[in-house]
């Protein structure tokens, strides 16, 4: 079966003009193996639309009258929860408009499985750019690409919801140069047992040692988990080289670090955030999205914190910016507070030496009022300014 382009379309692909709803099927654009992706001609608005099929080929097939059936009775429960996360996952970015997440524009259910109506998106994979040699040479080019995605990413993990699957393929710059991250589909189908699930959602290079399956209660997925994808692909766009992968660091870790490829346009405090980012145990990387966004900023702008800011000891090895504070600053300060301990001292001494005048004077006025018979009490009131004068009784 070949689609309009003359490329040949997977087995299980609807046919080309199938009817989904008011999409008609113009094309294949892409198979996983959770699913098909095509190019579809919306009716109704005039505009092409991506449609996502839920179609895991290792479970199910293409059977007659275009409906999904799985493969075998015994990977029916596999099937439905796979299909239920596949529904969650359109739930969850539904919540949200973020220019750098993709989008889902309408839900589908037909067919004994599930679709999804996304944006159909112009442009290249990071992939493809990497390989036609695409460098990010600057603070800029680098930026443009992650800070975006790392804000988007934000936003999903906010809802304890983790991509886990982010690498150099899953990330579209458009023509109009913005980045989108594509494809939240590992992150839904994570308790999917077995060998086949596993061995589709990792991406060697860009999985961390956790998404090979553990144990060990220290080895969990979280935030980390994305970010030690996102800095692969930092370090693929840095270096044009793919790290090694994950597990294969444990027992001889052969990889350069990013820092080795600084350059006058790409400060070394960048590449040391990507560093910690790629570390093989998941407490040695930032535990947040945001504490890595600041980091890299923070890296950026040469931050340094004021000094009376302790920054607090990360628990599970969030970057901060070093302790350090400039000479100059630490100069300034010493002098200010010089002059006006000067000025306390001056103030004090004026002070003292009106406190004893006025007591002198009022013990001539004491005295001379009880040689005439008048008696007075002369006090320092607590709350007010002076002295105060109180008849006496």
């Amino acid at each position: 079966m070949s689609d309009e382009t003359g490329a040949v379309s997977p087995i299980n692909a609807l046919p080309i003009g199938t009817r989904l709803a008011e999409y008609v099927i113009r094309s294949v654009i892409g198979e996983g193996g959770f699913g098909i992706v095509y190019l579809a001609h919306d009716t109704f608005l005039g505009r092409e639309v991506a449609i996502k099929e839920y179609l895991p080929g290792t479970l199910a097939v293409r059977g007659a009258g275009l409906q999904v059936e799985v493969r075998q009775a015994d990977k029916r429960e596999l099937f439905e929860k796979g299909m239920r996360r596949f529904v969650n996952e359109a739930h969850i970015l539904a919540r949200f408009r973020h220019p750098a997440l993709v989008s889902v524009m309408r839900f589908l259910e037909t067919n004994g499985t599930a679709y999804m109506v996304m944006p159909f998106y112009r442009g290249k994979t990071l992939r493809e750019m990497v390989r036609n040699g695409f460098r990010a040479e600057t603070t800029e080019d680098l930026f443009s690409i992650l800070l975006p995605v790392l804000e988007g990413l934000s936003q999903i993990h906010s809802v304890e919801c983790y991509h886990l699957d982010i690498s150099s393929d899953n990330i579209m710059i458009l023509e109009n140069g913005a980045p989108v991250l594509l494809d939240f589909g590992a992150a839904r189908h994570t308790e999917l047992s077995g060998e086949d699930s596993t061995t589709i959602i990792l991406k060697p290079g860009f999985a961390p040692v956790e998404q090979y399956g553990s144990d060990d209660s220290e080895l969990v997925l979280g935030p980390w988990t994305d970010i030690y994808a996102i800095s692969a692909v930092a370090y693929l766009l840095v270096s044009g080289v793919m790290p090694p992968v994950s597990v294969t660091r444990i027992l001889n870790d052969t990889l350069k670090p990013a820092v080795s490829y600084v350059s006058p346009d790409l400060p070394i405090g960048i590449l040391k955030i990507i560093d910690a980012g790629l570390n093989i145990r998941p407490q040695g990387r930032p535990q947040a999205v945001t504490a890595y966004t600041q980091a890299l900023l923070n890296a950026e702008e040469g931050f340094t914190p004021p000094a009376t800011e302790v920054a607090q000891v990360p628990s599970r090895g969030n970057v901060a910016p070093p302790q350090v504070v400039a000479e100059s600053r630490w100069g300034s300060a010493v002098v200010r507070w010089s002059v006006l301990f000067v000025i306390l001292l001056v103030f004090a001494a004026i002070v003292f030496s009106a406190l004893s005048g006025n007591r002198k004077g009022a013990a001539e006025e004491e005295q001379s009022s009880n040689l005439l018979g008048e008696n007075r009490v002369v006090s320092l009131h607590p709350c007010k300014e002076g002295l105060s004068v109180l008849p006496g009784k």
